[in-house]
């Protein structure tokens, strides 16, 4: 595909299949129920399959099992605990980010990130992405897109009604964290819930 001259890739973007933030609510027995119409669906139009807004290694691994063999690069973004909060980044589940990268290595991503977090959080799961892969030996990619609203409670699902956004989370404030991801080497950086395309406009003329 070709946009504006150059070219771009269509990600199928594959949705947390029993809702966003509640790893409590997955379903083993549903997966392929509610994933099959997706991957049918967008197969014949995508160049990379994208995991997203994964709260548990149990579901990536399941979504990842359930994606057809057809060489399309896979991506996988978790979701951070951004709620009390201790020194080790973890995934909503309470499983470290340490743990997710190994996993993700195992699976063959192409591309690890981590969205619809907390900038806060962010960094530290950065750097333990990071240097699990250097201790594994394996290049992938590390990616950041944040949200630009305050937590959530741990029994919300996300984007069940409308939040606030933070004030200081405006393109320049928000700027400031995805050069720090930058610069502890997130390669690919973005934004999620209430990051719109003036935050990107300024990471494109500052970063780009």
């Amino acid at each position: 595909v070709e946009a504006s001259g150059k070219p771009v890739r269509v990600a199928g973007s594959l949705p947390p299949l029993f809702g966003s933030y509640r790893p409590d609510l997955f379903d083993a027995a549903r997966v392929e129920e509610i994933l099959s119409p997706l991957v049918n669906g967008l197969a014949p139009h995508v160049d990379l399959w994208l995991a997203e807004t994964q709260s548990s290694i149990v579901e990536a691994r399941a979504i990842h099992a359930g994606l057809p063999k057809d060489g399309k690069p896979f991506w996988l973004s978790f979701t951070l605990k951004d709620e009390e909060v201790d020194e080790v980044p973890r995934l909503r589940s309470g499983e470290t980010v340490a743990e997710a990268a190994a996993v993700a290595a195992q699976l063959g991503v192409q591309t690890l990130l981590f969205n619809c977090s907390q900038p806060e959080v962010i960094g530290a799961a950065v750097d333990a992405a990071r240097e699990t892969f250097e201790r594994l030996g394996v290049q992938i990619h590390i990616g950041v897109y944040a949200n630009a609203f305050p937590p959530q409670p741990e029994d919300a699902t996300a984007n069940d009604g409308l939040c606030p956004l933070r004030e200081d989370l405006d393109p320049p404030g928000y700027l400031q964290w995805v050069a720090d991801w930058h610069q502890r080497g997130a390669s690919h950086v973005g934004g999620c819930c209430g990051i719109g395309p003036e935050h990107i406009a300024v990471l494109a003329q500052k970063l780009g």
